[in-house]
């Protein structure tokens, strides 16, 4: 069966979210409120999820494995994050002023991960990556930021500087602009650094020591590469040059933070970082963001002096919605969940068992599967043996991927050609039926 006919069956599916789309058209950009929730032909619009489940408007149900884009490690709707936001609606939903929420889970998140000694609130990953590397320059007191190829730090100008556009050679890239609406002079400000080279990348860094104000990377790259780990002696690497010249080294763990460990990928790869960011898990599904690190930074440049911020040294970071009092406690309850130890240990064997199954696919398969990923992330590409960096990643079969994720979203599964979830609530009569669902779209596109 081809794409074309996997199309077919969706649509004869979605009726209303088809209907619901051209309406949507009308007032919304492409009918989303993102880039991102754009999917050919059309997306489906949801109309209720629980647990490991999604029901469109059509009355179609899913497994889902989208889960938020990482957000859901519970699933959705689970019962300690509605029993908290319930008992702290008629207190409040939003005061702008400070509140406990806000102290307890900031307090919570320092406790599990230990290199974390001070942080804030804010309202998005773009704002947490965007506001570690304002705090990194203005510690260091220079502008130029190091970022690598392929890593996706969210929307925010210096994010969109060489994640998705590749310019030079693979082991000494240069910056290209990822969108339209980017200053050329944000991209001269920025030194593109190979992903999982272990010998360029340092030495880069060597070169331009002086010039750097802050290394930002992901210890896994999801949204970026593709579901790629960083490999071992690169990170070590990138630690130890950028220690040797006091260069802030940021974290983003807005993906990983949570999943890989309570600790995070700093805990799962053993690598310390100066600043981190953090998202998705921490807001329990409601938008907020976080970003921290070391005292000596966040105590130079975002704590105030006597009361009074000076700002020809230290950095403004505020918002309306920043430490929203539901947004905190939904993020505290999660954490609280994930810290009674059983969450994580079963959610880890799962996704073993998934990945292995889909690993045996690819082998039974002759259409070039490569199953990537990290404990409950991972991913589907094709047409490629390995990806470690961004110039493998663009060697993939796009078209193959599309095909496969749309033969899975007509038959009940909801995905796509991007990193997938698994979550507390998946089971594994969930994991049987996406792997037999699995099995059939592959036997279908060999046909």
């Amino acid at each position: 069966m081809s794409q074309a006919e996997f199309e077919k069956l969706f649509i004869s599916r979605t009726r209303r979210s088809r209907a619901l789309f051209d309406e949507a058209c009308k007032i919304l950009p492409g009918g989303v409120a993102g880039n991102g929730k754009f999917k050919q032909p059309y997306p489906i619009y949801i109309e209720e999820a629980k647990g490991a489940n999604l029901r469109d408007v059509d009355g179609n149900e899913y497994i889902d494995l989208l889960m938020g884009a990482g957000v859901h490690i519970l699933g959705h709707g689970p019962a300690c994050v509605i029993n908290a936001v319930t008992e702290q609606l008629p207190r409040g939903m939003h005061f702008y002023l400070p509140a406990l929420p806000e102290v307890r889970l900031a307090q919570k998140i320092i406790q599990l991960m230990p290199h974390l000694e001070m942080m804030r609130f804010v309202n998005s990953g773009t704002e947490a990556t965007m506001m570690a590397l304002r705090a990194a320059r203005a510690y260091r007191g220079r502008d130029m930021i190091a970022r690598f190829e392929g890593n996706f730090h969210g929307q925010h100008d210096f994010a969109l500087v060489s994640t998705i556009a590749t310019g030079g050679p693979p082991d000494y890239p240069q910056p290209k602009i990822d969108c339209a609406g980017i200053p050329q002079s944000v991209a001269d400000a920025v030194l593109v650094l190979p992903y999982n080279d272990p010998v360029n990348a340092p030495q880069i860094i060597e070169e331009h020591a002086d010039q750097l104000g802050a290394v930002i990377m992901e210890l896994f790259s999801g949204f970026g590469l593709g579901c790629v780990p960083g490999e071992i002696d690169f990170l070590k690497g990138i630690r130890e040059v950028t220690s040797k010249h006091d260069i802030p080294l940021i974290f983003d763990e807005v993906v990983t933070g949570f999943r890989l460990g309570l600790g995070g990928a700093t805990e799962y790869f053993k690598v310390t970082p100066d600043l981190v960011s953090l998202g998705k898990i921490i807001t329990g599904g409601i938008s907020s963001a976080g970003y921290g690190g070391s005292r000596r930074i966040m105590e130079k440049v975002v704590t105030p002096k006597d009361g009074e911020w000076d700002l020809q040294e230290q950095i403004f970071q505020s918002g309306t919605f920043s430490g929203n009092p539901l947004s905190m406690t939904a993020g505290l309850a999660v954490l609280e969940e994930l810290e009674k130890g059983e969450v994580l240990p079963y959610l880890d064997k799962l996704s073993d068992r998934l990945r292995r199954g889909l690993e045996e696919l690819a082998k039974r398969s002759d259409l070039g599967m490569l199953v990537m990923g990290v404990k409950s992330i991972f991913q589907v590409h094709f047409g490629v043996e390995k990806i470690t960096n961004r110039r493998e990643a663009m060697k993939a079969d796009k078209d193959r991927a599309k095909e496969f994720h749309m033969g899975l979203m007509a038959n009940g599964i909801c995905a796509s050609p991007h990193p997938l979830f698994l979550s507390f609530a998946h089971t594994n009569k969930d994991v049987d039926r996406i792997l037999e669902v699995c099995e059939e779209v592959l036997s279908q596109m060999a046909k």
